[in-house]
């Protein structure tokens, strides 16, 4: 009873607030500004400090910050975009609809040079750029990001386009031009110079085709194939997680000032972390701090040298035969193979690394990959070849669990109310176990209070697995792609929540598709409606199953030629020329704040598919949402994007009242009805024609406000 007393005083005091609306008493700036608090974790749920439920409809910014803004010196200032150009990106964001953004950041643009040497104009620069966010009621969670590990691990060669080479100076002129790259981003080059102490990442020849350096130690081992088969492939990149996560295992005698190499480098990630929450924890807008984004966790090719070396050693003269080499690669491709990965692919892999890898044969060849032979047992760069092996079994449970319970501990150190964001690793399901057995999935960090878990989803995107740096984009009809259901996969992405993460909130924190697909001209002669239809599928599932999430990607740089500037992916919902694409899929009617719980919500887009009814309109853009009791008199918040709606739209709510903040797009709602087993229900349309449908409550166009039956 007395709850009831004090909601139905709560709501009074709303409804004072609008009646002085009402009276241009009261200023819609202030309700914005009042409506961006700190958020914390309850449950399953985000909510505000007003006790009000928040839901995420966002994009990450941007893919263009895998690279910096510039490379002598390296800086980031910059990325995403200018901060003279701040005010122009945010407003489009919010007039798209985004009430949250993925903010990228790496450990390159915090440290660039050394452990312990931080960027500060970059710093100054990340915090501006969250306070701008603030000041256009836009949350943020930040993630440092890397895609196989570092930038550094990176590859050179001859796209075919005939465009001038781009490759060091040191390359011998009689070669083709070397005229576009392969490349990750994440780590600084002083730790590849550490995760890959026998090689000389600093050579002016470092990035070129190993066929074309005299000395291989002098350049990586990445093969002209897609990036994502690279991260899987490549034993450099391989060398770097391992040494990262498991170098206490991995490399037992390997250390530096003092610390194992595993804690030199985690403990360098981890203060590079603490840079930016130092900058940023007071800001009521950071929601929380994504640790790395897709680390790996299937380590084929470290595994398969462990398994080659293992071999060597047991040979009196240290060199293997071409029957030994291939039971090696059918055995390093045995457990990815049981676990789910499909026999097409594991086949193209092995002839990947029979005919293209340098597998070492010789004690030579065992050196220069820095697995020498001869090396003492106490020698700080030779591997526990045991431990190499293992590195496949239980990965996130052995090492990335541990690892995120260390940095989360760090942050939350320095930000007690942080929340900490986890993602499963990049390599296969943790919730398979061997036929249903043995499952040891990743559990809660321990010691981290608040939890949130980001998977990524991507389908219907990629033609072939790596077979070129850039494989030709995929082409689908409309009838193919309009109606398919990524029901499962969305499920099964975001699945590991309840498995074994206790039930946090979930963020799909990546999906999204190509925007070139069928070739750049003509995705854009159809005004990309392909990438519409996939994108629509997404939500259509994301809203059934009200999943907080963040499409990849927003990239102001985005050109016809080069995508998002990083590996010519090509994914920005923003086109060339600052141009929005397919909007019709992403730019929706989106609850923002509820005071009761949700229950559902659905927004019609034109790219849904509607079986006609006599009589009755074709409901494209209407919206409803149900929401379960009121826990607070703070209102209700609806994203309504202007550009949905360039006629007005009209409302109907069940009870209670609303008002309309035109420059923000956001319609508040005051229900007034506090029985806690009451269901509120809201419901928007455009002005079609009446059909009998009359019985609406308002009708706002811009600042125009009527008000209907109430």
């Amino acid at each position: 009873m007395r709850n009831s007393i004090v909601l139905c005083l709560l709501a009074l005091i709303g409804l004072l607030l609008f009646t002085a609306c009402d009276e241009k008493t009261y200023d819609l700036d202030d309700q914005a500004q009042d409506s961006i608090t700190a958020l914390h974790v309850d449950h399953s749920f985000f909510k505000d400090e007003q006790g009000r439920y928040f839901f995420l409809h966002g994009t990450n910014v941007s893919g263009s910050t895998k690279f910096p803004a510039t490379d002598d010196p390296i800086s980031y200032v910059g990325k995403p975009f200018p901060l003279e150009e701040a005010d122009k990106n945010f407003k489009i964001l919010r007039d798209m609809g985004f009430n949250g953004l993925r903010l990228l950041t790496t450990w390159e643009a915090v440290e660039p040079y050394a452990s312990g040497e931080y960027d500060l104009d970059y710093l100054d620069y990340f915090e501006q750029i969250v306070a701008k966010a603030n000041e256009y009621g836009i949350y943020v969670f930040i993630d440092m990001h890397q895609d196989f590990f570092s930038r550094w691990h990176c590859l050179y060669y001859n796209d075919g386009s005939g465009k001038p080479g781009i490759a060091p100076a040191s390359i011998d002129s009689t070669q083709p031009p070397l005229n576009d790259i392969v490349r990750g981003d994440g780590a600084p080059r002083w730790v590849l110079d550490l995760t890959l102490p026998e090689k000389n990442v600093y050579s002016d020849q470092w990035g070129l085709p190993r066929h074309m350096v005299a000395d291989p130690r002098n350049t990586g081992d990445l093969l002209p194939l897609f990036w994502g088969i690279n991260t899987f492939l490549s034993t450099d990149v391989g060398r770097s997680f391992a040494t990262f996560f498991a170098g206490a295992d991995v490399y037992p005698n390997y250390y530096v000032d003092g610390k194992n190499i595993q804690d030199y480098l985690q403990d360098s990630y981890a203060n590079a972390w603490l840079q930016i929450v130092q900058r940023v924890k007071d800001y009521p807008n950071v929601i929380g701090y994504d640790i790395i984004n897709e680390p790996l966790g299937l380590y084929i090719s470290f595994t398969l040298y462990a398994l080659l070396y293992r071999e060597a050693k047991a040979d009196p003269a240290g060199t293997l035969t071409q029957q030994q080499v291939e039971d090696c690669v059918d055995l390093a491709l045995a457990e990815p193979l049981r676990r789910g990965l499909p026999l097409n692919i594991v086949n193209e892999w092995r002839e990947i690394l029979l005919n293209d890898a340098a597998l070492p044969r010789t004690p030579a060849e065992f050196e220069e990959a820095g697995l020498p032979l001869d090396a003492a047992d106490n020698d700080p760069h030779k591997p526990d070849i045991l431990a190499a092996l293992a590195l496949n079994a239980n990965f996130n449970r052995n090492y990335l669990q541990p690892f995120f319970a260390k940095v989360g501990a760090a942050i939350q150190q320095e930000d007690p109310e942080a929340i900490v964001i986890v993602e499963s690793s990049l390599g296969m399901s943790d919730e398979e176990g061997l036929f249903g057995a043995l499952i040891t999935p990743m559990l809660a960090p321990a010691g981290i209070n608040q939890l949130a878990f980001a998977p990524h989803f991507y389908t219907d995107v990629y033609s072939v697995l790596g077979l070129a740096p850039n494989p030709d984009p995929r082409d689908f009809t409309i009838d193919e792609i309009q109606l398919r259901d990524y029901t499962v996969g969305i499920l099964d992405a975001i699945s590991l929540s309840a498995f074994s993460l206790g039930n946090p909130p979930v963020i799909l924190g990546e999906f999204g598709t190509y925007f070139n697909l069928g070739g750049v001209e003509k995705a854009e002669a159809t005004d990309y409606i392909v990438p519409a239809y996939i994108i629509d599928n997404y939500y259509d599932v994301l809203e059934e199953n009200l999943v907080h999430r963040t499409i990849w990607t927003y990239s102001p740089e985005n050109t016809p030629d080069y995508g998002d500037g990083w590996n010519k992916e090509d994914f920005s919902i923003l086109g060339p020329n600052m141009q929005p694409r397919a909007t019709d899929a992403y730019v929706r009617v989106t609850p923002r704040f509820t005071s009761g719980r949700l229950v559902s919500y659905k927004y019609n887009s034109p790219l849904g598919y509607y079986e006609p009814k006599p009589g009755v309109p074709t409901p494209i853009k209407e919206f409803t949402m149900t929401m379960e009791g009121l826990e607070t008199s703070a209102p209700t918040e609806v994203t309504v994007p202007a550009s949905k709606y360039p006629d007005g739209f009209y409302v109907y709510v069940s009870d209670g009242r609303c008002t309309y903040d035109p420059v923000r797009q956001i319609l508040y709602w005051y229900p007034s009805d506090d029985d806690p087993n009451v269901q509120h229900t809201m419901r928007i349309r455009p002005p079609w024609a009446d059909y009998g449908d009359s019985e609406w409550n308002y009708f706002f166009n811009g600042e125009q406000m009527l008000e209907g039956n109430r």
